[in-house]
């Protein structure tokens, strides 16, 4: 008998935490359907989303545990991301395109639903003998998106044009690289180098080709999952630079297909032009730099631009290496038109 109350006890401990866990599932949740409902601010592409959602998610997850479970700090640290993992399990299983988002903020979601489990935990201790200021605390932390949001949708969203470029040695005259560069027909899985970006789910280029000679040209680029959008030059001075307007228009449903929420072209998000330059090293070498400009429009550029910085250092590097690989070896293509025998590439 004397057994029983210890049971009884872990057993109430043991409910307490899945209840810690489910009660940040659900509110996360909540401040999900508020975002989706545009009560508060669109979640992946805001403050109170990206940062204070996961770190109240946490706070809540600790403040709702027993006692015992918060006392350690293993359980404030870690618990939280359980509360993160099925919440994103949820996303994933309604909505499959978010998950590359997902990825994308699980690095700062984890940290920040830890510091809320911590938070909460020192706030715990501070009131150990104020059980109503302790219900009080999770009361607070559980409003504090809320009021966040409010003010967040009251501020000029921010504008950021940003530029990011790559660059590579190529064993070839100027020439070769440009007549290279212009047609890269068929591109094989295997001629891509491994990128986080595509290992992740982001489409591998499939083809590239050019329509016309000279300014207002038209260069096609297709993609896996039957993306394809166009480029428009806007600067042409053959062995030393092509640059062009993207227009991602005719990928756009397609794009949209991947991310729902941030989608190339919208209002977060724009790549807008692009640029190849070669320097003639004088030794029967080129260097070819390759440079995309992008637009970003939202309350956290910061995070964003770190991340579409190594999106389009990771496909810049993929494309050189190709365009490395196909001048040196001899390996031209021609133009994407129907009478050179284009093939329209499928996926995979």
């Amino acid at each position: 008998m004397s057994e029983m109350p210890a049971v009884a006890s872990r057993r109430r401990i043991w409910i307490a935490s899945v209840g810690g866990v489910l009660g940040g599932v659900l509110y996360g949740a909540l401040l999900y359907v508020l975002m989706r409902l545009h009560w508060l601010p669109e979640g992946f592409v805001s403050v109170t989303g990206i940062f204070g959602s996961p770190l109240v998610t946490g706070a809540v997850c600790v403040g709702l545990s027993s006692p015992a479970q918060r006392s350690s700090m293993a359980y404030r640290c870690m618990a939280p991301w359980l509360s993160i993992a099925m919440h994103y399990t949820v996303f994933a299983l309604i909505q499959w395109e978010t998950v590359i988002c997902l990825i994308m903020l699980a690095p700062v979601t984890l940290a920040l639903s830890s510091c809320g489990g911590l938070l909460a935990g020192w706030i715990a201790d501070r009131l150990r003998a104020r059980r109503h200021l302790r219900q009080g605390m999770v009361g607070c932390f559980a409003l504090l998106p809320l009021a966040v949001g409010l003010g967040e949708s009251a501020v000029p969203v921010p504008e950021l044009v940003h530029t990011v470029s790559n660059r590579i040695v190529i064993s070839a005259p100027p020439a070769a690289v440009w007549q290279g560069l212009l047609n890269v027909p068929d591109i094989r899985r295997e001629e891509l180098s491994w990128s986080f970006s595509h290992a992740i789910g982001l489409p591998r280029p499939r083809a590239a080709g050019l329509s016309g000679t000279g300014v207002g040209a038209v260069r096609d680029l297709y993609w896996d999952d039957g993306i394809h959008f166009r480029e428009y030059v806007t600067a042409w001075e053959p062995s030393q630079r092509l640059g062009y307007r993207v227009d991602v228009s005719p990928a756009r449903e397609a794009l949209r297909r991947l991310d729902t929420h941030v989608v190339i072209g919208d209002h977060y998000f724009d790549l807008l032009r692009g640029e190849y330059v070669m320097r003639d090293l004088g030794d029967g070498r080129t260097e070819l730099s390759l440079s995309s400009t992008y637009r970003m429009r939202t309350m956290v550029n910061t995070y964003g631009r770190w991340w579409a910085d190594r999106t389009l250092d990771d496909f810049h590097t993929v494309v050189l290496r190709l365009l490395k690989q196909r001048i040196e070896t001899g390996e031209q293509g021609g133009a994407i038109t129907a009478g050179l025998g284009f093939r329209r590439p499928g996926k995979g």
